[in-house]
């Protein structure tokens, strides 16, 4: 016999649902597997929150570091000179050849 859910096998799982019937009656049933979905419901809401306030955190230091990265880049390009501006106080070279 193939195991169902959990290693429980089909006879186990046909004693813990007897079980579950002679402790909760046959009319608290319905009231538990409620309870029990309200809670799983309530559990995987808080999960994805969880999950949404991570992705919300990564996503602001992405963008913190983009930020930073860029102003890092612009901040070098202005330090450094452009190649076609001329320093007036370096002396220009002859060309070869023209005279």
């Amino acid at each position: 016999m193939q195991p169902l859910i959990f290693d429980i096998s089909g006879g186990e799982l046909l004693v813990v649902l007897l079980f579950a019937l002679l402790f909760f009656g046959s009319k608290g049933i319905p009231d538990l597997a409620r309870t029990m979905g309200r809670t799983l419901r309530q559990v995987r809401d808080a999960s994805n929150e969880v999950q949404r306030e991570i992705q919300k955190g990564v996503t602001d230091v992405h963008r913190s570091v983009s930020d930073q990265r860029n102003n890092f880049q612009k901040s070098i390009e202005e330090a450094t000179p452009k190649l076609d501006q001329t320093d007036p106080a370096t002396p220009k070279t002859p060309e070869v050849g023209k005279e």
